[in-house]
């Protein structure tokens, strides 16, 4: 058994010519072999729903079984364990492979029986071995064809594999790569993108989950752990940003990039100045793009809210507001063209990779002094306890009545924040005593929300350049109005709440 490791990025056809001439595989000679796999699983994907893979390889005469399990992907790289022996055959030799690699599911003999060919891969390969500071990485180009019975998808991609060494020399040696090519990272393997031939399912949209931190956990593993959590969601919810329709994909995507950001805030003092502004710079333009799409899809549902009032309420035909809707979906159509070239383009990939290697490298213990190394260090129970504390006590000094809009618009991010944070720490913490916090947290900054809601309406009223006199914008102001004075008294209500709670921490 080994630990495949491995990054994967996309190439278009047009660019492998450059590729084949970059200067990183000048120093290896590449070798080329065509590689037919047949992967096996039962029609319903039971072996896929245990985590496991099971292929045939066939080189010439050659005949290589392969099982995987299905490990995980983060910013384009591939960890998983892996068996590969050498049979005679055409089918799976379940003899062949150790006791407890096999799921248990396959114990019943009955149950082998149900596994068949479900669909293929026929793909050229190109191999270099290279020797990138000390690690041995295998750089193969793969072109070629998934196929089932009835569809088929072509394969275009690089494959980075570590054989030896460490896993951010991957990372250097794809943003070595994406410098000078437009690659972009590749989350699903050949295997996935056959499954989903074989079987397509409804995309699905993917909420954060709880970050499972344990007591043993250093400041810094807790920090890594809880970035790579928040990676795996922000790529999680890529097809449906790309190619589906449920507009909750863009949202949780911004959430996944307000954890990231948030994150960071929190480990703002521990990581090197200069790093902390370059990812900041990055996530900040991606959300950037995602918050434009989000502010319209949230726009549009408040639209359809007070058409639905205005029908039931009024006998005055609103015609502006009517024709209004039409307006702001071709704003959202645009937004999300914005949102889909942004995640195709390679200074996205980029972000992602460059992300990686920082994780891996750990390079930031260089240059870090030593009370820093200390803090790192520290039990991650007391760095959370101090940091929750400060950004508490500096949202509990606000008045809230003395407010402007701005200012409640701050106090509501700095409140984000501190959700976030309270959220990422919460397993260390007895749970009795953090929900109730985090619910009284997310109804304050809900009820905030509200209020920011109409600035945000004004701002995307005057994109698409409604008059201020027009009837339908006193009719838009009346409503956000109506909405405020509603929600106010239930803000001051959660913010008293808020003040008099008890702290977990």
């Amino acid at each position: 058994m080994s630990t495949e490791i491995e990054l994967k990025l996309r190439i278009v056809p047009k660019d492998i010519d450059k590729f084949l001439r970059h200067p990183l595989l000048q120093s290896a000679t590449g070798t080329s072999q065509q590689l037919y796999n047949t992967y096996f699983d039962t029609t319903e994907h039971t072996l896929l729903q245990q985590g496991v893979g099971l292929r045939v390889r066939r080189i010439g005469d050659k005949r290589l079984q392969t099982l995987k399990t299905a490990g995980s992907g983060k910013s384009g790289l591939h960890q998983r364990q892996e068996w590969e022996l050498e049979i005679t055959g055409d089918t799976p030799d379940y003899t062949q492979f150790p006791e407890g690699a096999l799921p248990d599911w396959c114990a019943d003999k009955n149950h082998l029986e149900q596994i068949e060919a479900l669909f293929i891969t026929d793909f050229k390969r190109i191999t270099w071995n290279l020797l990138v500071d000390g690690s041995d990485i295998e750089v193969a180009l793969d072109q070629g064809i998934v196929k089932t019975e009835t569809a088929s998808c072509p394969i275009s991609e690089i494959e980075l594999e570590l054989k030896s060494g460490s896993a951010a020399q991957l990372y250097q040696a794809a943003l070595s790569l994406q410098k000078d090519l437009p690659l972009l990272i590749q989350n699903k393997s050949k295997a996935a993108l056959g499954y989903a031939l074989h079987q397509p399912k409804p995309l699905q949209f993917h909420k954060a989950g709880a970050v499972k931190l344990t007591p043993d956990m250093t400041a810094e593993q807790a920090g890594i752990f809880i970035i790579w959590h928040s990676l795996g969601q922000l790529q999680a919810n890529e097809d449906m940003v790309l190619y589906g329709e449920d507009i909750e994909g863009v949202h949780q995507m911004r959430v996944a990039l307000r954890r990231l950001r948030s994150c960071l805030n929190l480990y703002e003092p521990l990581i090197p100045k200069k790093t902390y502004t370059k990812y900041h710079r990055e996530l900040k333009w991606m959300a950037g793009v995602l918050g434009v799409a989000r502010d319209w899809d949230v726009f549009a549902l408040s639209l359809q809210q007070m058409q639905e009032a205005a029908i039931q309420k009024s006998s005055i035909d609103f015609k502006g507001l009517n024709n209004l809707p039409k307006q702001v979906a071709e704003k959202q159509a645009l937004a999300y063209i914005a949102v889909r070239e942004a995640l195709r383009s390679p200074r996205y990939s980029r972000m992602l990779l460059s992300l990686g290697k920082w994780l891996t490298q750990l390079r930031w213990r260089r240059k870090s002094a030593a009370e820093v190394l200390q803090r790192l260090d520290a039990p991650v129970i007391e760095f959370a306890s101090q940091v929750l504390e400060s950004h508490y006590q500096g949202i509990k000094r606000e008045n809230l009545a003395q407010l402007d809009s701005e200012q409640l618009h701050q106090l509501r991010i700095s409140i984000k924040k501190l959700g976030y944070g309270s959220r990422f720490f919460a397993k260390l913490y007895p749970s009795q005593l953090v929900r109730p916090y985090s619910k009284n947290l997310s109804c304050l900054q809900d009820e905030l929300g509200i209020l920011n809601d109409a600035h945000v309406a004004a701002y995307l009223l005057n994109q698409i350049g409604l008059d201020k006199n027009a009837p339908v914008r006193h009719f838009l102001t009346g409503w956000y109005a109506h909405q405020q004075a509603t929600h106010y008294a239930t803000l001051e209500k959660a913010w008293q709440t808020f003040i008099e709670q008890k702290i977990f921490w």
